[in-house]
């Protein structure tokens, strides 16, 4: 019997491993012909020569700010800097505890002012607004912030999207730095298609690049093992994963890095997901007293979800270009936590929209992406540790299982390697160009044949402890789900004028 069972976990596992590493492959095929496309568009005519295209929609920052006074003026800096011709700027200080708000009244001139205040999303109580009156680059309408008492950074993001002005709002982090013409570009998917709901960009890493003034200067590799893990795990996500549920209109996922989304459909199904959710839409789908930590993947399904059932017209796309950059953590406890966090956040979103799987309405999403969510990523943790448990009984026991799953062992390394590998070839592919015009053009400009050398042997390193310590974390997000818990765990900032 024993032996009936082992034979039966390892031909799962096979069976398993083959469907993932099937579908990836055809992930990367599919994720090869939108970059390659999307970069020769990029190439023949760049999203900065639509600086003065006529009819561009009017874009709303949002900016929650909890404890960012490292970050947080440079930050808004690289927003300044923008080169688009009506947006507006609305950082939300949520209760921070630190300097954060002084930090933003000395740097950039603010006066405490009323403004106009629609409450379309319910939030924590709001305590003042401040307006800057210092001179503002060319496009800048306004640059405002809203004081308010602590609520979780979906709270935030509410609180900005009620004063905000423009058709579209962009969802960030505090800690964001921007590319000059990341609207440029984030953009321009709407305008070729009025359809298009919301807008996604791949996210890079700043740590080891040089950031001056607000902006990504030089690309650099960090010294740090931990920091390049997390660079070649962003690729596989993105450039990999992403990008072709972007291709096949289900995507599910845009980051909270950077987001581009329609205002009016934000507020019709409720804005992020907090406990102060009053819309019929939210409560419907989630019910009272929701909240969740992956506001960002959770707004995104729910959107899906009522543009579905209304059959409504959107679409949810993704832009492979690294217009926005954020800072990873740098230290294996603060990594964790972020990882259980969203492994946590992960649990939620799915427990609150389990009603679309296997739902034909619901399309590609609830037929496709949201099992392999389910399959891939959700019990894809559980698994693996029974894999761990099984080969520690196998060598225990000294059964003859143990070569069969040591194989298996080899096989899904291999499987890792060359996704990482595939991943990484991605984001240093370059579309020549014609004749007349011989620069290159890439999502990530690594020139030098050892950076790619670097990244691919980090990938394959990567299977190796890194991976085990993630998934120790990941069941401690599942035990945080589990037991309701609801922090957050935000890591300390390194601040982006250090980086060299």
């Amino acid at each position: 019997m024993a032996s009936q069972l082992t034979t039966f976990l390892n031909a799962f596992a096979l069976v398993y491993l083959t469907v993932f590493a099937t579908l990836n492959l055809w992930f990367a095929i599919l994720s090869y012909r939108r970059i390659k496309r999307l970069l020769r568009s990029e190439h023949l005519r760049p999203a900065r020569g639509d600086r003065d295209r006529p009819f561009l929609p009017r874009v709303t920052l949002l900016v929650p700010a909890y404890n960012e006074e490292v970050t947080i003026a440079e930050s808004v800096r690289s927003l300044l800097r923008l080169s688009y011709p009506s947006f507006e700027i609305v950082i939300c200080n949520d209760g921070s505890r630190d300097r954060t708000l002084e930090v933003l009244r000395r740097e950039f001139h603010l006066v405490r002012t009323d403004v106009e205040y629609h409450d379309h999303l319910a939030t924590a109580p709001i305590r003042g607004f401040y307006e800057s009156r210092a001179p503002r680059p060319e496009g800048l309408e306004r640059l405002l912030v809203i004081d308010k008492q602590n609520g979780g950074k979906a709270d935030a993001l509410n609180a900005a999207i009620n004063a905000a002005r423009g058709d579209y709002v962009v969802s960030m982090d505090a800690d964001s730095v921007l590319s000059p013409d990341a609207l440029l570009a984030a953009t321009r998917p709407i305008i070729e298609d009025p359809g298009v709901a919301a807008v996604g960009v791949q996210v890079g890493l700043s740590n080891g690049s040089v950031v001056e003034e607000g902006r990504v200067v030089d690309i650099r590799l960090p010294r740090s093992l931990i920091a390049r893990f997390q660079i070649v795990e962003y690729m596989r996500s993105f450039a990999k994963g992403r990008m072709a549920h972007a291709e096949l209109g289900s995507l599910l996922v845009l980051s909270g890095v950077f987001a581009l989304l329609k205002r009016d459909l934000v507020v019709a199904i409720g804005g992020f997901l907090t406990r102060h959710m009053r819309a019929r839409i939210g409560l419907e789908y989630c019910g009272p007293n929701a909240h969740t930590v992956c506001e960002d993947m959770e707004i995104v399904v729910r959107l899906h979800r009522y543009l579905l059932e209304k059959a409504i017209p959107g679409k949810v796309t993704l832009l492979p270009f690294p217009i926005a950059w954020t800072e990873a953590p740098e230290s294996y406890r603060d990594l964790g936590k972020q990882r259980a966090r969203w492994y946590r956040g992960l649990w939620e979103v799915l427990s609150f929209h389990r009603a679309m799987l296997f739902r034909p309405r619901f399309r590609q999403v609830g037929m496709f992406s949201l099992p392999y969510q389910v399959a891939f990523e959700l019990l894809a943790p559980l698994l693996e540790l029974l894999g761990y448990l099984g080969l520690i009984g196998y060598v225990a026991s000294r059964t003859a299982a143990l070569l069969d799953t040591v194989v298996l062992v080899g096989y899904a390394a291999a499987i890792h390697l060359c996704l990482s590998s595939l991943s990484v070839l991605l984001c240093v592919f370059s579309e020549q160009g014609s004749r007349a015009r011989v620069d290159r053009v890439a999502l990530f400009p690594y020139n030098r044949l050892s950076d790619v050398a670097i990244l691919i042997g980090t990938g394959f390193l990567s299977f190796f402890g890194y991976r085990q310590w993630l998934l120790l974390w990941q069941l401690r997000g599942l035990w945080d789900f589990l037991r309701g818990k609801q922090g957050w765990d935000k890591f300390a900032r390194r601040g982006f004028a250090t980086r060299t």
